[in-house]
């Protein structure tokens, strides 16, 4: 390739005619255009294909790098194993951008069959990598291959993912982000009809459009997962990989046939002078959301924020005259000598960061008790790593203060709107908050209080209900 380019290529089966059998047909923009690709592949003539894959080995929080002379694969499970493939592999190239993310701090594993049996996973190539290479094949066979399967991370660190291995690429090396957009486009598709899938491939498609991905690296957790999709990361990377560059875009094709959203799309780096990195405008428009966020947030949630910074940042935990001047006169006058059991949440783009609260008091002073439960919420959850200073920008924080705790008969006496509920059995206990997303019944607060207690059915069982007075903003 004369400059480094990067495919963004779907992968449903279906378009291959040997398994399509004719039904490849209702996708005929989609087979033309993957077929113009491999003719845009065979004229550049790459030595490597880097193919980012979701349907590799996905790890909560990082990417997998197949390490092995050959990679084969065949599409068996789509009734048809004497379609198949084996491609030589990059092993330089793949330790090379193992190395680079290491050294960025990002985590990555460079899998060999040892590694592979030890975590049960598999050193196949997936049909993720062999739909989108079945149709280079047809033009252009001379390649290595690196096999890449991106990790659960966040949507910057995908992107920032992509900006670091660009650093090893050079223009001998095309980089093939393989995935589908939303699966909820139909009624009838695999899954049921979403409004918000529609609206991501078209959110996809405008930031390549504009050459801008801003949008998508702002979208919350909710959004993404109600979009129903699996290519979302592979493509972030690939904007990565122009990140801090000039480049052109184009879109060859978008259809959802089947109710799954299918678009083939190429970045390629142009000549010229650098531009702002994405990740550099991100943190500033970041950074002013959060001024502006904060400066509309109460008393109690800024001496929550206040004590997540300070302790992020030094380690510390803030002094009594530093809460003092957190709060205002009247918080001190109302709240100040008040004494409860408070959880204290935090949301990272919408999705659950730490929470850690106490049922009763366990301080001299409502303040104190916010404090300690802060500084555990964001450093002692053990859902979760502790939180980094490069998060604190993204936090999105509630304080909830618990009123008194009332044993009731039955769960028949819950509302899980308006009660959290504590459930008890001998030495077990267990707390869950009202007004959570997903919990919509009693059933489900009931099942996730006496999973958090470890308490296995129901006899025996003693309920408690009880109210909040909860602070934080409300689109949080």
């Amino acid at each position: 390739m004369k400059n480094l380019t990067v495919f963004l290529m779907p992968h449903p089966p279906i378009v291959l005619p040997e398994i399509g059998e004719g039904r490849e047909r209702e996708a005929q923009d989609t087979v033309d255009a993957m077929d113009r690709l491999g003719r845009i592949a065979a004229e550049g003539r790459p030595k490597t294909i880097l193919c980012i894959s979701p349907h590799g080995n996905c790890f909560s929080n990082g990417t997998c790098l197949l390490d092995a002379p050959v990679l084969a694969g065949s599409f068996a499970m789509f009734g048809h194993p004497e379609v198949s493939m084996e491609k030589r592999v990059d092993r330089e190239l793949a330790a090379k951008i193992d190395e680079a993310l290491e050294a960025d701090g990002h985590t990555s594993i460079l899998m060999d069959e040892k590694m592979a049996e030890s975590y049960g996973a598999s050193m196949a190539l997936d049909h993720g990598a062999m739909v989108p290479l079945y149709f280079i094949e047809r033009y252009w066979k001379e390649y290595r291959i690196v096999h890449l399967a991106p990790g659960f991370t966040s949507l910057l660190e995908s992107y920032q993912i992509g900006k670091c291995m660009a650093r090893v690429l050079g223009p001998d090396t095309l980089v093939l982000c393989s995935g589908d957009l939303s699966h909820a486009l139909k009624s009838d598709g695999p899954y049921s009809y979403d409004p918000m899938g529609p609206l991501f491939d078209e959110k996809v498609q405008k930031a390549i459009r504009e050459k801008d991905p801003m949008e998508l690296l702002l979208l919350e957790e909710k959004f993404v997962e109600h979009a129903a999709q699996c290519g979302l990361r592979s493509v972030l990377m690939g904007f990565g990989c122009m990140d801090g560059y000039g480049y052109a875009s184009r879109i060859h094709s978008y259809e959802g046939p089947f109710g799954v959203g299918y678009l083939t799309a190429v970045l390629e780096r142009e000549e010229g002078p650098g531009v702002e990195s994405l990740v550099d405008s991100y943190r500033k428009l970041q950074h002013k959301n959060k001024v502006i966020r904060a400066a509309r947030e109460d008393d109690l949630v800024r001496l929550a924020r206040k004590t997540i910074e300070h302790h992020v940042r030094t380690g510390k935990i803030l002094s009594h005259a530093q809460m003092e001047a957190v709060v205002s006169e009247e918080t001190l006058r109302s709240k100040g000598r008040l004494r409860a059991g408070t959880f204290v949440s935090l949301h990272k783009q919408g999705k659950l960061r730490g929470c850690i609260g106490t049922i009763q008091p366990t301080k001299d002073s409502l303040l104190e008790e916010i404090v300690h439960n802060a500084i555990s919420a964001c450093s002692q959850d053990p859902r979760f790593e502790p939180v980094a200073v490069e998060e604190l920008d993204l936090l999105s924080i509630h304080v909830d203060i618990l009123g008194e705790a009332e044993e009731i008969p039955s769960a028949e006496w819950l509302d899980p709107k308006r009660y959290g509920v504590i459930v008890e059995k001998g030495f077990k206990r267990g707390l869950l908050l009202p007004d959570l997303d997903g919990v919509d019944t009693v059933e489900q607060q009931v099942s996730i209080a006496l999973q958090k207690a470890g308490i296995h059915g129901e006899e025996g069982v003693r309920y408690y209900r009880f109210q909040v007075e909860r602070h934080g903003l409300e689109e949080d």
